[in-house]
């Protein structure tokens, strides 16, 4: 290469590599003074030339000339990541203090919404609706039981009828297991409410229900031929009989009968003024008030 060449290059690099390396220098010390300086400061501009060429420009004997930046290209590169490094930690700090307030925005908000949840279901558990009831959820009392109803509640009540002789165990009929408010007990419920004095409304209001658990059976109106009768048995179905066979004609020994509650019992002395009657009237002498026996009785009566 020709010196008058190197000279040319060597101009235009060093023009070239003083412009970069004073904008960098500037860049990183802003204390440097301005490129733009005057022609009396021949000194520092010789100066800044030679640091040029010592740290940007290397020519070799041979005459090739080759760039040395690399040394301020890992510097800068060094800088720049301490640069990154400082921005990556404030931005890892950024990001720190973000996820704290996330986490905290999150935390609060999952609590908040727990919470709201916690409170939402205790309100929701003191004022959700009331779950349907079963027929076997029914305790008597708990409502009015009218005709077509069924369940335990109808169980327990047709238990009392039984029990105060106002309905018989074969008349009972079920529905799903359960014992159903018919014909049968409609009836049944109304004799009880004649008997108590009440409305015969046929319907067990809670007022029926109440009157018939305290109900004492002995002061039923028990129909004649509603239960069988054995000897030492009382009621108003005997005191009947007693009445029908004495308007029949065939009373039994007024001194024999023997009354208990304000009722006749049934005793041998009426068994025989029973057989003397079917006898006399062609039936099965059995002393038994049985059905066919009773609805003569009541033919006589009418007669």
């Amino acid at each position: 290469m020709s010196k008058i060449t190197k000279k040319i290059i060597r101009s235009i690099l060093l023009t070239s590599a003083f412009s970069l390396f004073h904008s960098q220098a500037k860049a990183q010390n802003p204390f440097l003074p301005d490129s733009d300086l005057d022609e009396d400061d021949a000194d520092e501009i010789g100066a800044i030339k030679r640091k040029v060429m010592k740290n940007v420009v290397k020519v070799s004997p041979s005459g090739r000339m080759t760039m040395v930046s690399a040394h301020y290209s890992h510097r800068s590169h060094s800088s720049h990541r301490s640069h990154s490094s400082h921005s990556s930690g404030y931005r890892s700090h950024s990001s720190h203090s973000s996820h704290y307030s996330s986490s905290r925005s999150s935390h609060y908000s999952s609590s908040s919404s727990s919470s709201s949840s916690r409170a939402s279901s205790g309100v929701s558990s003191l004022y959700s609706a009331p779950k349907a009831k079963t027929p076997a959820d029914y305790s008597l009392g708990d409502r009015t039981i009218k005709n077509g109803i069924y369940g335990a509640d109808v169980k327990t009540l047709a238990d009392l009828l039984v029990s105060k002789f106002y309905l018989k165990r074969n008349q009972i009929k079920t529905k799903s297991g359960y014992p159903l408010y018919d014909a049968n007990m409609v009836k049944a419920v109304k004799h009880f409410q004649k008997d108590a004095g009440m409305k015969q409304s046929g319907n067990a209001d809670n007022a029926t229900q109440l009157a018939l658990q305290a109900w004492d059976e002995n002061k039923t109106t028990i129909e004649l031929g509603f239960r069988d009768m054995a000897d030492g048995v009382s009621g108003f179905d005997v005191t009947t009989l007693i009445k029908l066979l004495t308007s029949a004609g065939y009373a039994p020994d007024p001194n024999k009968v023997v009354y208990k509650n304000g009722q006749a019992v049934f005793n041998s002395e009426i068994v025989m003024a029973i057989k003397v009657f079917q006898a006399y009237n062609r039936l099965e002498a059995t002393g038994i008030p049985d059905t066919p026996t009773i609805n003569k009785l009541k033919s006589i009566k009418k007669k």
